[in-house]
């Protein structure tokens, strides 16, 4: 096959460039005055938004207007007997690569059309198979392939469609957004105009948007309809063209078409038998896997609670280790503490054993002080008496000194130093016993 498209051929078919050179010739009116008003002035000359927006529709217009003109393009070939004749017992399928020459032989601005495609690929087809067996289904699937082509060319027109709402809607954001900042509450009158401004810039890219996606969907439309034609009139020709060219097989007597049937029949059954087949290995796999599922859970709850069993073991026995660990620690601790009071309360017993014994020999001495200051009272008795006998006697002092001395003695033994004074021994009393 040959190059379909040369590359200037492709530029001069693309859509942008149409497109573009639409949008600068529809402003070049506007400019020099041919094209105006109050209309065209607010809706398609106060924002960019608006300049972006119609330059897209005009890429979009290029995009069906160029699928328009080639649909007629086609359109002019779709009726013409390209193949010729077949001959009257039929053609072989040997005789495909003289139809493909045949093909070749048509004008290169042709070689690319749904007419020319579509019955090259059928006579390679018959060509690789030697026979025209399946030629129907082919049609059909090739024809199925064109309309999705088709459908693939308007992707660009698609986009666009799409994308020029949004840009309105970004008109109307960028407009509301701009009579936001110029609102002055405390200028109202001056800023209205401004806020008006903005909010007209707002609703007209959204305006413009919608009628522009409105039209170029109603030209789409049209456009794809025709295609749609286009492709339902090249099938009705391909069938023409090559349904009933080719010598018919085997396949198509009566016998043959028995045969088929039959094993088509059979593969039919052995499929329904290997379907069945395979649903009751699913079913046995189901169930296999769900008694699986269920020992395997099993075990793992068994494992689960004997480690769980095993581990809540051995911490109680850890934390019974640490209890009787402690207990013993705070037994050896008050067993300490009690035989350090045992020890102190024996210290005590001893400090009490010794003050009772201490108190025991404070009590004899005491005993012992009180007999002997009953003697010493007797005993002052006795010697007051003497005194008074011996009043009159001639050596009194001396006598008086020795029994002084006596007492003294007396005293000192018993602890008692103020005993003498209880001898009166004044001179004057002694002179008044002596007179």
């Amino acid at each position: 096959m040959r190059n379909s498209q040369p590359l200037a051929i492709r530029f001069l078919r693309s859509p942008i460039l149409w497109g573009g050179l639409a949008t600068a010739a529809f402003y070049g009116l506007i400019r020099m005055g041919v094209i105006g008003g109050a209309l065209v002035d607010r809706y398609l000359l106060s924002h960019p938004v608006e300049y972006v927006a119609t330059a897209l529709f005009f890429i979009g217009l290029a995009v069906l207007g160029l699928k328009a003109v080639d649909v007629l393009r086609q359109s002019t070939l779709v009726g013409r007997v390209l193949l010729g004749s077949p001959p009257a017992q039929g053609e072989r399928p040997a005789g495909c690569d003289v139809l493909l020459a045949r093909l070749d032989d048509v004008s290169d601005s042709h070689q690319d059309d749904y007419l020319i495609r579509r019955l090259r690929e059928l006579l390679r087809f018959v060509r690789a198979r030697q026979s025209a067996e399946s030629l129907d289904e082919q049609m059909q699937v090739l024809s199925e392939t064109d309309t999705t082509r088709a459908e693939e060319g308007y992707a660009l027109c698609n986009l666009i469609t799409a994308l020029i709402p949004v840009l309105g809607f970004l008109g109307t954001v960028i407009g509301i957004t701009g009579a936001l900042g110029h609102l002055a509450p405390d200028q109202l009158e001056q800023s209205l105009p401004r806020v008006m401004d903005g909010l007209y810039v707002a609703f007209d890219t959204t305006a413009l948007a919608l009628a522009l996606t409105s039209l170029l969907m109603f030209v789409r439309f049209f456009v794809s309809q025709a295609e749609r034609r286009l492709i339902e009139q090249v099938d009705r020709h391909v069938a023409v063209e090559l349904e009933d060219r080719f010598i018919a097989t085997g396949v198509k007597t009566v016998e043959g078409r028995d045969e088929i049937r039959q094993l088509a029949q059979r593969v039919f059954d052995n499929a329904d038998r290997l379907v069945e087949r395979q649903a009751q290995l699913w079913h046995q796999s189901m169930d296999a896997a769900g008694v699986r599922w269920s020992q395997m859970a099993r075990a793992a709850g068994e494992q689960i609670r004997d480690v769980l069993g095993s581990a809540l073991a051995e911490g109680l026995r850890s934390h019974a280790r640490e209890i009787t660990t402690a207990h013993q620690s705070l037994a050896d601790q008050n067993r300490q503490h009690w035989n350090e009071i045992q020890k102190t309360q024996v210290q005590n017993t001893h400090s009490l054993a010794s003050l009772q014994a201490s108190l025991s020999h404070q009590a004899e001495v005491l005993e012992r002080a009180i007999a002997a200051a009953g003697q010493v009272s007797t005993l002052e008795d006795a010697l007051n008496r003497n005194l008074t006998q011996l009043r009159g006697a001639n050596h009194f002092e001396q006598t008086a000194v020795s029994l002084a001395a006596a007492v003294q003695l007396l005293a000192a033994r018993l602890g008692e130093p103020d005993l003498p004074d209880r001898i009166r021994l004044s001179g004057d009393e002694t002179d008044q016993q002596a007179a």
